[in-house]
Formats: structure tokens, C-alpha cells, sequence
């Protein structure tokens, strides 16, 4: 009998998912999860490898498997050992990835970009969606697939407003550590702040600029010029403010108008005309802040769609 092997199938370094290949007789690497899964061919299953991850496993076919854990790199490491332990064959890589159609090596290929399960979920269900499709492309499905197109490629997302109203709390909330200097002087973010936040499943790059206003400082002067580009070019700009200010004039200011008005700091009041208000200090309205960013960038029509999506394609 032909040896059971094992070939790592993307690239060595950090990713959002890595991808491994048993070819053989896979049951040794099924039963590397607790509970052992039940994977026929053509099914995708999601597994869990004790004291290392969860792991999504393909059965392509009979003798073929893909497990496909997050992409760090001491994960991988103990999985390929863990599964040399049982008698599996490490091998050289097998480039590209066998494929069984067209679709499926779309797929495949932009699998390790996938940061989060919902974009591995509409990933790893484009195979079967263009096998089923009638071919009537439209110009609707370019702007979706566009969309999409942000679970795999982070938008940027920037708030901007005047100083002291809890941007940088709100960020530190969202990011769930001190991210972001919190003072009450005005003025105390000197430079934007820009982190990856997994906003409901989309993974973001949020930038946190200085608070906008005039100043003699020429140091906040300068950063607050700095941060204008990135406002300007934002996938996703939102004005902010609470209830003791007016919203901020970006449409003056840098000459575009915001995409979302948020208000913070809304325990001490809200502003009139806000989408959405929040008191990040409490932890209140931030799942709802992150429900409507995640989906003003990638609507909840293009998630619920069973159409394709043409990879590739960018907002």
C-alpha cells in the first residue's frame, strides 16, 4: 500500500489559515480530533485538535484531505507533528494544490487570505455556487462580489471629530486592550492610530486620528494634517462627537462627508442625527456599533446571497 502522505500547501511565515494535504489513508488525521468527525467525500467539517485548534477538514475524496487550522506558525509545527507521529509522511509541497475544477482552485488560492470563519464559511461554499450557476452575470454582481472582496482584503474604517469626546476609549473597547492613549487634555493623540479589529466576522483596519480643531500646537497641528489623507481615501469615514459638541464639519474640513455618524460617550447624552451611539467606558452600544460598520462595508444581502462571488474583485 502506497504511504499515507502529508505536504504543507501554503507558504511558511503567519497567515489568517494554513493549509495541509493527507493523501493515503486519511483516517489517521480524522481521528487526530475529539470527537472523531464524521467527513465523507465532497463535505466540509469543522474539527477540534486537542490542546491546538480548530480545524476545518475538506474531504476531496477518498484518500484526499485538507486540514486547514488558523496559519500560525506553532500550530502548523505541532500538527505535522502530531501527524508524523502516527506514521504520516512529511513531503515537499505540492504546487499548486491539486484541484478538482476551476472553481475549486479559486477557491483554494485565496483560502489562506481568509482571516475570520465567516469569510472561510462564503469561501469555502464558492465552489459549489459556481457549479450551480445560470451564467447571467450583472453589474449588481460585480458590486457584491466588490464587497466581499473586504473579507479578504481589511478595509480601512477612520473616525474622526473633535478631541475629548472618547475616540480612543472607543478603540481600546473595541480592541480589548490599552490600544490607544486615553487622557481628558485635548490633544493627547499627536498621530493616528490605526489596529486590525475583527468587527463581527470582518476584519478591519481602524484608524483612530487626532481630534480635529484649530491649534497653535504645531506638533498637533502636523499630525492632524497628516491624518487627512487617510480620512480622505477611507473605505468607510465615520464623524463623531457627543452630546456636548456639534458633529464635526468634514465636508469643510476635508472635503468629504461622512459614511456613519456614531455617538459616543451617549451616557451623558445623544446627539440628534446619529446612526448609532455608544458609551465605550460602560461597554454599552458597541455590538450594535459593530454590527452596522461590518455592515455598511459588506451588506447583510451580500452575506445571504447564494450567488457567486467572482474572487479578485475589489470595492
Amino acid at each position: 500500500m502506497t504511504a499515507t502522505t502529508v505536504a504543507r500547501c501554503t507558504g511558511a511565515g503567519p497567515g489568517g489559515i494554513a493549509v495541509l494535504q493527507v493523501v493515503g489513508d486519511v483516517n489517521a488525521a480524522l481521528h487526530l480530533c475529539t470527537p472523531t468527525p464524521n467527513c465523507p467525500e465532497g463535505t466540509i467539517v469543522l474539527g477540534h485538535v486537542q490542546d491546538v485548534d480548530d480545524v476545518l477538514l475538506a474531504r476531496r475524496s477518498e484518500h484526499d484531505l485538507l486540514l486547514m487550522p488558523h496559519g500560525g506558525e506553532a500550530i502548523v509545527h505541532t500538527l505535522l507533528k502530531r501527524l508524523q507521529a502516527m506514521g504520516i509522511e512529511q513531503v515537499h509541497a505540492r504546487t499548486p494544490l491539486p484541484a478538482i475544477d476551476t472553481e475549486e482552485s479559486a477557491m483554494l488560492a485565496a483560502l489562506p487570505l481568509a482571516p475570520t470563519r465567516l469569510a472561510l464559511d462564503v469561501l469555502l461554499d464558492q465552489p459549489r455556487r459556481w457549479r450551480a450557476f445560470d451564467g447571467n452575470w450583472t453589474d449588481a454582481d460585480d458590486a457584491r462580489s466588490a464587497r466581499l472582496g473586504r473579507l479578504l482584503s481589511p478595509p480601512v474604517v477612520a473616525m474622526a471629530g473633535p478631541p475629548n469626546i472618547g475616540k480612543s476609549t472607543l478603540l481600546n473597547a473595541l480592541s480589548g486592550r490599552r490600544a490607544a492613549v486615553v487622557a481628558d487634555a485635548p490633544g493627547t493623540t499627536r498621530d493616528h492610530v490605526g489596529l486590525m479589529l475583527d468587527l463581527g466576522g470582518l476584519v478591519v483596519e481602524w484608524i483612530d486620528t487626532p481630534g480635529l480643531r484649530d491649534t497653535e500646537d504645531t506638533i498637533e497641528a502636523a499630525s492632524i494634517e497628516l491624518a487627512l489623507p487617510r480620512l480622505r481615501s477611507a473605505d468607510l469615514l465615520i464623524g463623531a462627537t457627543d452630546a456636548s459638541q456639534d458633529w464635526p464639519a468634514l465636508e469643510q474640513t476635508i472635503g468629504r462627508r461622512p459614511d456613519m455618524l456614531v455617538a459616543l460617550r451617549s451616557d451623558l447624552g445623544t446627539p440628534a442625527d446619529a446612526h448609532v451611539h455608544c458609551a465605550a467606558l460602560h461597554g454599552e452600544g458597541l455590538d450594535a456599533l459593530v454590527t452596522a460598520v461590518r455592515d455598511a462595508l459588506v451588506f447583510p444581502e451580500d452575506l445571504a446571497s447564494m450567488r457567486p462571488w467572482r474572487l479578485g474583485a475589489t470595492a
